[in-house]
């Protein structure tokens, strides 16, 4: 896992979720995410609907690492081959 703010990396999830990163937020209307303790603590607050925000001071200053939800896209086509083989081999 890799925060979208500054670009630290965690070994994994369970690692991620015994650190306390948020793994979304939003930015207004955009999901972003995940994002590391650290960067977390300075930059967003829970809004009145219990939504993780950034803070009104920081919108639109952000350079974000990664885009939410997107990963490189080599990885993504592996990752949609081994799917399509499983329902392959599922439906046959």
């Amino acid at each position: 896992m890799k925060c979208v703010i500054c670009g630290i990396e965690t070994d994994g999830i369970k690692e991620a979720i015994d650190r306390a990163w948020k793994p979304y937020f939003y930015e207004a209307e955009i999901e972003r995410g995940p994002a590391c303790p650290e960067c977390s603590e300075i930059l967003l607050h829970m809004s009145d609907d219990g939504e993780m925000d950034l803070k009104e001071q920081f919108r639109g200053k952000i350079v974000y690492k990664e885009k939410f939800g997107h990963t490189d896209p080599e990885e993504r086509i592996i990752v949609d081959i081994f799917l399509q083989n499983s329902a392959q081999s599922i439906l046959n």
